[in-house]
């Protein structure tokens, strides 16, 4: 239990104190390009940034980005290990009409490591990690769990997943235990670096929140895509309206598990900000929708 405390706490220091300055690398060599979503690493090191059907990937860091050049990628839920070196990443093709699936692990130059699964016709989907070698994925609905080095498993970290409409936290080697159970699907989960606050998405009903294993009543009801912040005290998340047709406007805001408040990030009527990422505790990523460009804002002083 100290050794996982200790892995965590350096985590977040090292997040807090990382260099901040590739989001200004990426307007520089890709002026003009169209993005849909960004995915940083829980250290702040890296970033992975994809197209709207996820089919492109670059990786970014203070030092260069870079276009992940591999056929059929497909980026969906890709996911970070804690210190920003691999990134476990799906691929798709199609063949006779069946959808085959792959899923392997790049390093942070976007470099082939390890293919964890060839293509398959089963179902993929990346889960997380609970340390720097050790992954977990569901395969047709069944979590699975590799370390890459073929070494013992690391759980530094906790684990929570989603499976349909149920809600589990892995217990190390042991098990599962079933956390929530929803109406309908749980989506877009986040949940800070020791499980203390976690959120997600119940399709067709509202952003559920749990802090220290507590149902919190909050405003952000249909807020959209949350994450929580590093330091686990805070919930970026977006409020998006539309024609039923088209989008018609996108704000960011943020919910603040001290005072219990929401506070605006982003509430501008010429742009359409959407799909927040934490780069720190008090800095955020976003997307503008209109023309697909990346963007940074502060929270300030509330």
């Amino acid at each position: 239990m100290l050794k996982k405390q200790y892995f965590i706490a350096l985590l977040i220091c090292s997040f807090i104190y990382s260099n901040e300055s590739f989001l200004d690398l990426i307007n520089l060599i890709e002026k003009g390009k169209v993005y849909f979503s960004i995915n940083v690493s829980l250290d702040g090191s890296s970033a992975a940034i994809t197209n709207s059907n996820y089919s492109q990937l670059h990786i970014a860091n203070n030092e260069y980005f870079k276009n992940v050049d591999l056929e059929n990628i497909n980026a969906f839920q890709c996911k970070w290990s804690p210190n920003g070196e691999k990134l476990m990443v799906m691929r798709s093709s199609y063949e006779n009409r069946r959808r085959l699936n792959s899923l392997i692990v790049l390093n942070k130059y976007g470099n082939l490591l390890d293919i964890v699964i060839d293509f398959s016709s089963q179902r993929i989907l990346p889960i997380g990690w609970t340390g720097n070698s050790t992954l977990h994925f569901l395969l047709d609905d069944q979590l699975k769990t590799k370390n890459i080095n073929q070494s013992k498993n690391e759980w530094d970290m906790p684990l929570i997943f989603a499976i349909k409409n149920k809600l589990y936290e892995k217990l190390g080697d042991e098990g599962v235990q079933l956390l929530y159970e929803a109406q309908d699907m749980i989506l877009n989960l986040s949940y800070s670096s020791d499980a203390t606050l976690i959120v997600f998405e119940v399709y067709g009903d509202e952003t559920v929140v749990i802090q220290n294993e507590k149902f919190i009543k909050t405003d952000i009801r249909n807020g959209n895509a949350p994450m929580v912040s590093p330091d686990g005290e805070k919930i970026a998340f977006m409020i998006i309206e539309d024609d039923g047709y088209q989008i018609q406007s996108g704000s960011i805001f943020y919910w603040d598990s001290k005072t219990g408040k929401i506070y605006p990030i982003i509430e501008d009527p010429k742009m359409i900000a959407m799909n927040p990422a934490w780069v720190n505790n008090n800095l955020i990523y976003y997307i503008n929708f209109l023309d697909g460009s990346i963007n940074s804002a502060g929270l300030g002083n509330q």
